[in-house]
């Protein structure tokens, strides 16, 4: 006899396992919609940058300290800022979105051609109808081991730290208060006023749009930096290299740019020129859906980007011939008060 068979039994399927909580990563990531930049946070971040960098290299140059050293001592001061008074808003921006996108170079690099052409389209509209304006436009020449403290703070580390506090925490914070748009064009203008002097206000708008666009097309911070490096490297090289070389005399340039048949057919070709290339930037640059923008609806504007305005427009005036002759009558006046005394 054979032993009956027994029952079987239906094969049991293994126990799922629980979905997990974070797809991609192990570690919980804290979503672009909750990294904390505050509009007024990164406000206050750039107009103490600002302030920082000029004042700490204004000091030092008056000190004897080269140019390129000054530069790079100013952003040490920032960067000691940074990771401590600013250290929570430095912080969230790392855990954001923008911060660890890492950057596509061939799409920054298409951008920084079309930005530098724009950048100097603009600027050479501004100097063709105000000739005087040229001279004010700051110039970074150096020259010895200086030279290469220059290029690393002016063409490295300072396009970094800017990028940082107006591209970083300005703008995060803006576009989660108020959106793409506003960000983009409020974060451009302050970029762009800072910089004090007219004729680079012209020349920087154009540039400072497209880096803007270029952070919310991409999701990337990283490549306004190689747009922003791209641009300054070329500005220190090209003046390292013009150093000392026998050049036209500027006062020729003054006087053909002063001539009435050429000055409107010059401006408005070059405003022509650099109003398509900003057309083709902003139809190309389209922002990527994002949640983090609007996710804390609310007031961009504070005292902090006032200051920011207010530091770049007395910037400027003091570059006009008119001004700075006022204030030296001023000074010469004060000097003689105590002579006058009986």
């Amino acid at each position: 006899m054979t032993a009956p068979d027994a029952p079987s039994t239906p094969p049991q399927a293994p126990p799922e396992s629980p979905a997990p909580l974070w797809p991609t990563d192990q570690t919980p990531v804290r979503p672009p919609t909750d990294s904390g930049i505050r509009a007024v946070d990164g406000n206050r971040a750039a107009l103490t940058l600002l302030l920082t960098q000029n004042v700490v290299s204004a000091v030092l140059m008056s000190q004897g300290v080269p140019l390129g050293t000054a530069l790079l001592l100013s952003f040490v001061a920032n960067l000691i800022l940074a990771l401590t008074i600013f250290r929570p808003s430095m912080r969230a921006l790392v855990q954001d979105s923008r911060w660890r996108t890492p950057p596509s170079w061939g799409l920054a690099i298409a951008a920084f051609v079309l930005a530098f052409l724009a950048s100097r389209a603009f600027a050479l509209f501004f100097v063709v109808l105000f000739p005087s304006g040229a001279g004010a436009i700051p110039q970074f020449l150096t020259q010895g081991p200086d030279l290469w403290a220059l290029l690393l703070a002016a063409g490295l580390l300072i396009p970094l730290a800017e990028e940082v506090a107006f591209r970083g925490l300005m703008m995060r914070g803006h576009e989660r208060a108020a959106g793409f748009t506003v960000a983009a064009i409020t974060v451009s203008v302050a970029f762009a006023v800072a910089h004090g002097v007219p004729a680079s206000i012209a020349g920087i708008l154009p540039l400072a749009y497209a880096l803007a666009r270029l952070a919310q097309h991409t999701g990337s911070l990283w490549n306004g930096v190689i747009v922003h490096v791209l641009n300054n490297s070329i500005a220190i090289g090209l003046g390292a290299f013009l150093a000392g070389r026998n050049l036209p005399d500027p006062t020729e340039s003054g006087d053909l740019l002063r001539n009435s048949a050429l000055t409107v057919p010059l401006a408005l070709g070059a405003l022509l020129f650099g109003g398509v290339v900003m057309v083709v930037l902003h139809l190309w640059l389209v922002p990527k859906p994002d949640p983090a923008v609007k996710s804390r609806p609310g007031p961009w504007l504070s005292a902090a980007y006032v200051a920011v305005l207010l530091f770049g427009v007395l910037a400027a005036l003091l570059t006009l011939p008119a001004v700075a002759q006022a204030l030296a009558d001023l000074q010469t006046t004060i000097r003689a008060l105590p002579s006058s005394r009986p």
